[in-house]
């Protein structure tokens, strides 16, 4: 009996063993945990939004070289490429947008144990109420109060 205690205890013991590195190599940021490089942050915060901004200007370009029009109060006139409009504009929306995901995804962590949303609710508790009865049941043995018909 004592070799199947020692055993199962030793199952115990190794599959403890091997779950305890699991967990340190999550919470390690050096191993690919909840940190991000460096190298992922500029992509992420410098890249997407610049190749947005670029995206808009070159078609921007595009439609100003093939001729396109644009509407200015009563007169039409050849579309003008402007910085502002076609660069900017998308670069601050995406930027924008990379950071409020940053934010709901916890600074774009991979374990976060409790997904939150941008809006926190407070969590209700569930009230039960207990209701107690008292119950006399008047145990008639003798049928005294049974009429025979």
């Amino acid at each position: 009996m004592s070799d199947k205690s020692s055993n199962k205890n030793n199952a115990f013991a190794k599959h403890k063993a091997a779950a305890i590195p699991n967990n340190d190599t999550a919470n390690n940021p050096s191993q690919g945990g909840s940190n991000m490089s460096l190298t992922a942050r500029f992509l992420i915060f410098v890249f997407v939004p610049s190749f947005t901004g670029l995206t808009g200007l070159g078609i921007s370009y595009l439609q100003s070289r093939n001729g396109g029009r644009q509407e200015e109060g009563n007169k039409e006139e050849p579309h003008v490429v402007d910085f502002d409009r076609d660069f900017v504009t998308p670069f601050l929306l995406s930027l924008a947008f990379v950071i409020v995901l940053g934010f709901q995804t916890n600074g774009f962590s991979p374990q976060s144990k409790e997904r939150k949303g941008a809006f926190v609710w407070p969590k209700t508790r569930k009230v039960q109420k207990i209701r107690h009865e008292r119950v006399i049941v008047e145990d008639d043995e003798g049928g005294s109060d049974k009429k025979e018909q």
